[in-house]
């Protein structure tokens, strides 16, 4: 019985140090894509073109969207929608505007209230918010959400400290080797999805700061969103 159980023992320690080595080795791994995330993004300035596919859960409906986007750290971002309709979504970091043309108005607030932390592409003009804002792992291979890639790319699974109804769950696809986001995908507590596409990226970008302000024209109705 004795040596039974010495037996037994023995078999535990070395299923839990397998288990630890597996766990560092993963974790070692993850530290060291998130690197070379941090590296290609931190402070940087780029544009580039977008596909935007976004669907609500309950009433089963998928809406689409192209457009061209512009992101400069820290916290500046420039939406431009084309299709299905014009759109403008623009912050400088603080303060916020929504344009619809076709509506003749603005909806007008604050940054933070509106993209939280790191809601909404956000992360993109500020990488270390990745680290200090996100539970990080390895998205899993069987995760419905995970959408069908190319075999080179990879997905990290960030989960925001902070719960939040309208933003529950971020995967980042991306290159291992360039750090490149190829694709976002984000769910919110009702399993609503918006998936982002990027293409025709283009770093080093030379944009100024003003570039991430906007003119409301005359006559255009005016939303305040913390009303």
């Amino acid at each position: 019985m004795k040596q039974l159980i010495s037996v037994i023992g023995i078999i535990m320690i070395a299923t839990m140090t397998l288990s630890n080595n597996v766990i560092s080795a993963q974790q070692k791994s993850l530290d060291k894509a998130l690197t070379v995330i941090e590296t290609r993004y931190r402070k940087a300035s780029f544009a580039a073109d977008f596909y935007q596919e976004s669907t609500l859960k309950a009433m089963d409906m998928t809406d689409t969207a192209i457009g061209h986007a512009l992101f400069k750290w820290p916290g500046m971002m420039y939406w431009t929608y084309e299709k299905p309709e014009k759109q403008f979504i623009i912050t400088n970091g603080d303060d916020l505007w929504i344009y619809r043309p076709s509506d003749n108005q603005v909806m007008k607030g604050k940054s933070p209230d509106y993209f939280g932390r790191g809601k909404g592409g956000s992360f993109l003009t500020d990488i270390g918010l990745l680290r200090s804002s996100f539970d990080i792992s390895w998205a899993n291979k069987d995760d419905p959400n995970v959408p069908k890639t190319k075999a080179a790319l990879k997905v990290i699974l960030l989960v925001p400290h902070k719960k939040h109804p309208d933003f529950d769950k971020l995967y980042l696809i991306f290159h291992p080797k360039t750090g490149d986001i190829k694709e976002i995908v984000t769910l919110n507590a009702y399993n609503d999805r918006t998936r982002i596409q990027f293409t025709n990226v283009k770093f080093n970008q030379s944009i100024k700061d003003n570039t991430f302000s906007f003119s409301i024209p005359d006559g255009t109705d005016v939303v305040h969103l913390e009303q």
